[in-house]
């Protein structure tokens, strides 16, 4: 058993300071035709997998714009949530459409006869945790707001963490992410899409799971990824038909849809292994992954394509480097502190100490040499100021000398203001 390090390096940094969903523009899809036309149903054999689990007893929370639990394809697959900006919701009132469809692609279980027709979820009976994270007064989705989503899904049971959205570097998101990891919780995460030209958090947290999208083919998405270090599996993310509000559907593009699919997968690995840790969980989903692009992890596929088949039937097969405490019996660690995927963080941590040495000794140095030179000043206009005893014996024989305070006599006391440290 080994352990899957993610490279230290990103290629592109989110530079904005709010989130966005990672899903094109969307096109209707009808009914009748939503099942015929969801080729990734056929592509991970979902049929033949819902023979061995389907996601029962899983959790999954989707921290989005809400989910719309009167959709025919969720009813009775939607828990009570929580709404960050409405208490009456609970989740369940869908505010732009997003969250629906992400729900839809873990757990949609279909209707009609036989649930034949509309949206087959990867996971049909695993329970949606829905998080609304958008308010209606704005179109952005602020990342403390995630944050917040996120802690409160780990604490009211969620066993995975669905965050199709992306944002800049936020401390609270980063936090929010490590502590799900450290309660055996794992956050899925879109990588981005070629519009965004960005990857954003959580994705690029090595704590999260970093999907980007693929085609019909199997090869990796011109539209629904992005090449970056931190992807860690691909899986399909073009023309996904995908339930919509008001029992309507659509058919969208973006690594939201891939990170919903990846989700659905966990939950099944959830319901199959039960007692699996964090750590096993991220070995058994990507160490089972088909090797596409370039052999071992690569900036598109990460480690490799999703297949759910070997990831429920097969073994991992150790394509790390380095053993750790998961394949001694965790050897008494917890799961995080063998976390698959960390990075060279004290490399990090050691550059951002250098930054600020210099800079408490550039500080330090300035403060020192105005003190100096301060210290020089008082002296000099002590030395003006000085009066020599001896003229009180014996003065000179004629007054020719002014008078004190006069022309030509030095006067004013030194300056006594003690220096400070300018404001800031």
């Amino acid at each position: 058993m080994r352990v899957l390090t993610r490279p230290t390096a990103t290629l592109a940094l989110a530079t904005a300071s709010v989130l966005a969903a990672l899903s094109l523009p969307a096109a209707p899809a009808l009914a009748d035709s939503t099942r015929d036309d969801s080729w990734h149903v056929k592509a991970l054999e979902l049929p033949e997998m819902h023979k061995i689990t389907q996601g029962e007893g899983v959790v999954v929370a989707v921290v989005d714009t809400g989910v719309d639990a009167k959709h025919q394809d969720l009813k009775n697959n939607v828990l009570p949530g929580v709404d960050l900006y409405d208490d009456d919701t609970k989740g369940a009132v869908d505010r732009q459409g997003h969250g629906t469809g992400v729900a839809s692609l873990i757990a949609g279980h279909g209707h009609g006869p036989g649930n034949r027709d509309g949206v087959l979820g990867v996971a049909p009976k695993a329970k949606i945790l829905p998080v609304t994270v958008k308010s209606e007064r704005s179109p952005l989705i602020q990342p403390t707001a995630v944050a917040a989503g996120i802690n409160w899904a780990v604490d009211n049971g969620a066993d995975i963490v669905n965050v199709s959205l992306g944002a800049s570097f936020n401390e609270e998101l980063n936090r929010a992410v490590e502590r799900a990891y450290q309660r055996n919780v794992i956050v899925v995460a879109g990588v981005g899409n070629r519009k965004d030209m960005i990857i954003g958090n959580p994705a690029r947290h090595q704590s999260a799971v970093a999907v980007n999208g693929t085609d019909r083919k199997g090869v990796i998405s011109k539209e629904a990824a992005l090449p970056a270090e931190e992807v860690d599996i691909a899986a399909p993310g073009e023309d996904l038909v995908s339930a919509a509000p008001g029992n309507k559907y659509v058919t969208a593009v973006g690594s939201s849809g891939s990170a919903a699919i990846v989700s659905g997968a966990l939950a099944l690995i959830k319901a199959e292994y039960p007692d699996l840790n964090g750590y096993e969980m991220f070995q058994r989903l990507l160490e089972t992954t088909r090797d596409e692009g370039e052999p071992g992890h690569d900036l598109h596929y990460g480690w490799g394509a999703l297949d759910i088949r070997q990831a429920l039937t097969g073994e991992p097969d150790g394509r790390g480097t380095r053993p750790t405490a998961a394949a001694q019996g965790n050897g008494g660690l917890e799961p995080w502190q063998a976390n698959p995927r960390e990075r060279e963080d004290g490399i990090l941590v050691f550059v951002w100490a250098v930054i600020i040495a210099v800079l408490l000794l550039i500080v330090g140095g300035i403060a020192a040499t105005v003190m100096l030179l301060r210290g020089r000043a008082r002296r000099r206009q002590a030395e003006l100021a000085y009066e020599d005893p001896l003229e009180e014996i014996e003065p000179a024989p004629e007054a020719t000398v002014p008078p004190q305070g006069g022309p030509g006599h030095a006067t004013g006391a030194a300056d006594d203001a003690v220096w400070r440290r300018p404001p800031g």
